[in-house]
């Protein structure tokens, strides 16, 4: 037997030294890895390692729903508080501005992950894994051997079960985008027939043109996060379901079945030979788990992590990016997470012609339009704020991202129904002066005065 090995067992028995490594392995970290797992944004170093928590892997809890969110489809006048397991997790996992943050998804190929495969599988999981390997056969502790199996059995398990639900989304996905093509495609064909009976002079009453199918065009969506944060999303309308509230299909539900069994028996010998294993596998397995752990909670090695974030641009305020960024969820999802300009807020001060716009007899009649009553009620918006007066707003509330969406009336009267916008005539006129004034401000950048 090798000396170290008497040496350390020696030195532990004589100072009474024991580690709770059961307790450390099954308490610790679930709530993290519950967020982490459950976004399906793996660390590229630390993928191919053992966490805390494993269980929360083999009981399927990262893809249960989390309440507190609210999605707004203001086209479509839909919002649901159900959103899919995943979407919620990655939500909270991301550090979005109070109101200026926009989302936009999109369906693109992703390209080959070498870098998770030759770096975190090839250079940091198999060397350590194989290091723990040794250190047991060579010191003839069979249990401790057991347990370093476990967790790698708990990895290929995660690394499944990640993967499933990766492509269960996609499935979902590509799902609906064949109805939408069908839909679009039986549109065009109705359209194609009547017109050519018209050429021809003939009137067929069967011949019914269907509405033209939207789920290819963008949609006005606003979600408030559990942390009263409000984004904007802008996404093709038939993502919306399949992606964000639906549950990933599955595609072989057996396979997975099994996949969680083996999950549950690797965490079962895990936790029975940690116990039984010598001191300083004890040591080594807990050193890792947390390391791995600790630094997975914090993204690195993570497309949505500051640290990739800031080395493709550096950020040029306190809660702002100089740059939009992207990551990849699955396959085929794209997110790009960018901020409307800071000097949005900055409404420009009222003066008199901007004053007899907003007076005009059509701003009168959408205001009427409203099903509210014109006497200001008790009802306040908590983020609410006086008609703009001579002075420079910089303070950003909900009602200055109402006016950048540029909502119809039809659309406001949605917000009204939602009660996300106030029954409060003063709250109304302010919001109405900073659309109208949002409306000449992007005009005007879209087309500049030409200089004389």
């Amino acid at each position: 037997m090798y000396p170290w090995h008497h040496a350390l067992s020696a030195w532990a028995k004589g100072a009474g030294f024991q580690i709770d490594a059961l307790g450390l392995v099954t308490l610790l970290g679930v709530e993290e890895m519950d967020r982490s797992i459950g976004r399906l944004m793996p660390s590229v170093y630390f993928d191919y390692l053992p966490l805390l928590g494993a269980f929360v892997v083999a009981g399927n809890r990262f893809t249960e729903r989390k309440l507190g969110y609210a999605l707004y489809n203001i086209s479509a006048g839909i919002v649901t508080t159900e959103l899919s397991g995943w979407f919620s997790r990655w939500l909270r996992a991301q550090e979005f501005h109070k109101i200026r943050s926009k989302v936009t998804w999109e369906l693109a190929d992703r390209p080959p992950r070498r870098k998770s495969f030759s770096v975190g599988l090839l250079l940091v999981s198999v060397p350590l894994h194989g290091m723990l390997l040794a250190l047991t056969v060579l010191a003839a502790d069979w249990w401790g051997f057991a347990n370093v199996v476990a967790m790698i059995v708990s990895v290929v398990v995660r690394r499944v079960q990640v993967a499933e639900n990766q492509a269960g989304i996609d499935e979902n996905i590509r799902l609906a985008e064949e109805e939408a093509k069908e839909r679009l495609a039986k549109y065009e064909h109705m359209k194609g027939l009547k017109q050519t009976h018209q050429r021809d002079g003939r009137i067929n009453t069967d011949v019914r043109v269907p509405k033209r199918p939207t789920d290819f065009d963008p949609v006005k969506i606003i979600l408030v996060t559990e942390e009263s944060k409000v984004l904007t999303l802008a996404a093709p309308a038939f993502i919306i379901k399949p992606a964000f509230t639906a549950a990933p299909r599955i595609t072989n539900p057996r396979f997975y079945l099994i996949c969680r069994i083996f999950g549950w028996v690797a965490f079962a010998v895990h936790v029975i030979s940690i116990g039984m294993a010598a001191l300083y596998t004890q040591i080594c397995t807990v050193v890792l788990m947390i390391m791995a752990t600790v630094l997975t909670a914090y993204k690195v090695g993570c497309e949505d992590s500051q640290l990739e974030i800031t080395t493709k641009g550096n950020r040029s305020g306190e809660d702002e990016r100089s740059e939009e960024w992207s990551c990849w969820v699955t396959s085929r999802l794209k997110a790009t997470i960018s901020s409307y300009p800071v000097e949005y807020a900055e409404w420009e001060p009222v003066h008199e012609p901007s004053v007899e716009i907003l007076k005009t007899q059509k701003v009168e009649e959408t205001i009427s339009s409203w099903p509210w009553s014109r006497t200001s009620t008790t009802t306040a918006d908590l983020e609410s704020s006086a008609p703009i007066k001579n002075a420079r707003v910089v303070q950003e509330r909900r009602q200055d991202l109402f006016a950048w969406l540029d909502l119809t009336p039809e659309e406001d009267e949605r917000m009204v129904a939602w009660h996300m916008i106030p029954h409060s005539q003063e709250w109304k006129e302010a919001y109405l002066e900073k659309k109208e004034i949002h409306r000449q401000r992007t005009k005007a950048l879209k087309n500049p005065a030409k200089p004389t």
